[in-house]
């Protein structure tokens, strides 16, 4: 299989090669869609489901992509789309060894688990650490904003077991990441949100805004008076983040800091517009690729956004159907419009599909919540900030 036939249909596509680097980055693994948490903003569906994936299906899964021409030397393995710790340890222990027997010399691969951090043990933790895993955990800050949309299926509030998670990470000297999703109630809450994540001694983090994504079709963001709150809230984290001397690392502004010095491209990378650039696989073995929040999710345009499977199906075969080119063409359609509208385009590079797709109605659209939020208003903030040359920026942007 070469990617570049996977993509040949799009004349406005990056090219499909890149000397030294992997052309796929990132594999989503779902080793089971079950997750013991019911949040309230969940895109996910099936979270009730307890299947796991069978070993020989993960054997196939990575022999299908290291042997296809779309991995030069090392690629990221996140396990995601279900809690990852709801299944065992044993299972990850056959799993990790099933992959390293099967990966080729020369090709590295690397773990990570996103997690809700409820069933950390000092097992796992002890696992973690041994196999060199990053991971990062979803607290919204506070008990009472967490409590607010991550409950157990009974309603209740799981802050302080994912607490007792971050706490065990730190008594085993595992660094983690933390992604907050802000909702409405949040958006007044900066400095408590700060507060509270710099009191335990927590660095890095991320916010996601509630966005509405998969069967999740409504946002508390959706009120009139959203964007200026939302405004206020990203530049009071920014003031706290300078006022610490960048010791706190916040994704948003690493982000915009490292694509502002960078540079504005042409065609800027982006993951998620990039077909077989992230490759989104279930535990059956059914794959997607762009954004993977459209794995397992069912349109009334493109019916599902799996095209095939990786355990008896090929990634060519699949990338000449006529859904595939028919989002390909559809996706490329909407970069081609950030491309020709969007200020913003040559550090960004087309935004999000997944949200292009939820939010518009179609991949052949442009800007989003997400691009509005999460791209656009990071970089003005730090641009201002540059401009006034009014303090020394962090040094580097977080790595995370």
């Amino acid at each position: 299989m070469s990617p570049p036939t996977a993509c040949a249909e799009a004349p406005s596509a990056p090219p499909c090669t890149d000397a030294g680097a992997s052309w796929m980055s990132l594999l989503v693994l779902q080793p089971s869609p079950f997750c013991n948490l019911d949040c309230d903003y969940c895109y996910l569906p099936d979270r009730s489901a307890t299947h796991r994936m069978a070993l020989p299906t993960l054997r196939r899964i990575i022999e299908h992509v290291t042997e296809s021409n779309i991995v030069d030397r090392e690629f990221t393995i996140v396990w995601h789309a279900g809690e990852p710790l709801a299944v065992p340890i044993s299972w990850y222990a056959a799993a990790f060894d099933a992959i390293a027997e099967v990966v080729p010399d020369g090709i590295q691969v690397r773990h990570s688990f996103q997690s809700n951090g409820t069933l950390l043990t000092p097992a796992w933790c002890e696992f973690i650490r041994e196999r060199h895993i990053s991971i990062g955990l979803s607290i919204d800050g506070p008990a009472r904003l967490h409590d607010l949309h991550r409950q157990t299926r009974a309603g209740r509030g799981t802050h302080a077991a994912a607490m007792r998670g971050a706490a065990l990470l730190a008594e085993y000297d595992i660094p983690f990441h933390t992604i907050s999703v802000v909702t409405a109630a949040a958006l007044d809450a900066a400095d408590e949100i700060y507060d509270f994540f710099r009191d335990h001694g927590i660095w890095n983090l991320a916010f996601n805004i509630e966005e509405t994504e998969g069967i999740h079709e409504t946002s508390t963001l959706e009120a009139t008076d959203t964007d200026t709150r939302i405004r206020r809230f990203y530049r009071r984290l920014f003031e706290r983040q300078r006022a610490d001397a960048g010791r706190m690392r916040i994704r948003e502004f690493d982000a915009a800091l490292h694509r502002i010095r960078a540079g504005a491209l042409a065609d800027p990378p982006n993951e998620q517009t990039r077909p077989l650039g992230i490759i989104s696989v279930d535990w059956q073995g059914n794959f997607s690729t762009y954004s993977p929040e459209l794995l397992g999710v069912s349109s009334a345009t493109y019916g599902d956004f799996t095209f095939g499977s990786l355990v008896d199906g090929s990634l060519l075969d699949a990338a000449r159907t006529p859904k595939f080119q028919r989002m390909l063409a559809d996706i490329q359609a909407g970069v081609a419009q950030c491309r020709a509208e969007c200020a913003y385009f040559g550090l960004c590079g087309g935004g999000a599909p997944a949200n292009k797709y939820f939010e518009n109605g179609t991949f052949a659209s442009r800007e989003t919540m997400y691009c509005r939020y999460a791209i656009q208003l990071p970089i003005d903030i730090v641009l201002e900030d540059l401009e006034s040359a009014s303090v020394t920026p962090p040094a580097s942007p977080g790595g995370f």
